[in-house]
């Protein structure tokens, strides 16, 4: 992991999937498989995703109307098929760039609601874990809120320096509830009208909108020294 920036830099929080990943897709598909084969329904709908308070694992269970009795299978059965083949969840166009780029200014975090070995495998075949401090996942105690304050920890970063960027209400809440910037990034799971009625600080149609404000930003900062992140 990436530790040679400063501790005054800026931190930069994403969640993974719908925000670096375009995995709705491939989830979907492999929920509809796994509901068809134990009599489950036909898995997730996209009003169900757009209703998610929290794209957790329990969020998706729900969502998918799968019962308590077949949870660790199917958690068991999604950690699997992923795992497998961690090149079929693309990254959205722009990414690798974005990343690459902000971590020359930034510090970079992953805090996500999906298992960390998931998002580490995907992000090594792509040759962007180096630029990363810290990923934080579903197996590690604690909800996102925690996860954030203890990158925040982790890093030595500052909460009014420090952005957290989710597709999904749950994650603007989580950045709210833990005293950092919420981002929001309507290219992911939930539209834009579920999460303007969050009253997210920002929010961004697309990565390279994302990537020009922070670079922007850190450019405006530079330029006006007497101006502190």
């Amino acid at each position: 992991m990436n530790s040679t920036p400063p501790c005054n830099q800026g931190l930069l929080l994403f969640d993974y999937d719908g925000v670096l990943a375009d995995s709705l897709n491939i989830l979907s598909e492999y929920t509809s498989i796994f509901c068809r084969e134990h009599g489950l329904g036909e898995g997730l709908k996209k009003t169900d995703v757009e209703a998610m308070e929290s794209a957790t694992l329990s969020g998706l269970i729900e969502a998918a109307g799968i019962s308590q009795t077949y949870v660790r299978d199917y958690a068991r059965y999604l950690f699997q098929a992923l795992n497998r083949d961690p090149l079929k969840v693309p990254l959205f166009k722009g990414i690798p760039e974005m990343l690459t780029d902000l971590a020359q200014h930034y510090r970079l975090c992953v805090v996500t609601a999906n298992h960390s070995a998931i998002v580490r495998q995907r992000l090594d075949a792509a040759q962007l874990t180096s630029l990363l401090d810290c990923i934080y996942g579903n197996e590690q105690p604690g909800g996102k809120v925690e996860h954030i304050i203890n990158a925040l920890e982790t890093t030595r970063a500052h909460p009014i320096s420090t952005w957290m960027i989710g597709d999904t209400v749950g994650d603007i809440e989580a950045a709210k509830n833990a005293g950092v910037k919420a981002v929001a990034a309507t290219w992911g799971w939930q539209s834009s009208i579920r999460l303007k009625s969050k009253a997210p600080d920002l929010m961004f149609e697309h990565p390279q909108a994302l990537h020009d404000y922070f670079k922007n930003t850190l450019q405006q900062t530079t330029a006006n020294p007497g101006i502190s992140r």
